[in-house]
């Protein structure tokens, strides 16, 4: 049996900053959960806008319940579709192949002005999200 290893993204490092917690001067977990990174990424135009992301670790009660929409076909990542969003922001939930009811989840808050180009940015880098298992 195979175990599960860190996740994948394809990240163009031209468009995506990667911090620690720490780093980010935010503390070590959001509401509980784990807080494994944040993510930012920024559009110079007339102004600068940003794009940031929290990446935490989660457990699915029942994944029947998530009201979701597929990033892209075949895609693992989800985003979820929140009733009421708080307004700029996106989340998604990827969750652990097979039985596992772990999930990786990520937040981003996406300034206004400038959400087109955020969002293309957060779909493509969500999208290329994969987990990778261990092959020794």
């Amino acid at each position: 049996m195979a175990d599960l290893v860190l996740p994948a993204f394809e990240m163009d490092c031209r468009d995506w900053m990667v911090v620690s917690p720490d780093e980010a001067g935010l503390p070590d977990e959001a509401e509980g959960a784990p807080l494994l990174a944040v993510l930012s990424t920024m559009v110079v135009e007339e102004d600068i806008r940003e794009a940031t992301g929290a990446l935490t670790v989660g457990i699915i009660e029942d994944e029947d319940d998530l009201d979701t929409r597929a990033v892209a076909p075949g895609s693992v990542a989800h985003q979820l579709l929140d009733v009421d969003p708080e307004p700029g922001t996106r989340r998604y939930v990827m969750p652990a192949p097979g039985t596992q009811r772990l999930a990786l989840l990520a937040e981003f808050v996406v300034e206004a002005d400038c959400e087109d180009e955020l969002d293309h940015r957060v779909e493509r880098l969500m999208a290329s999200f994969r987990w990778q298992e261990d092959v020794a």
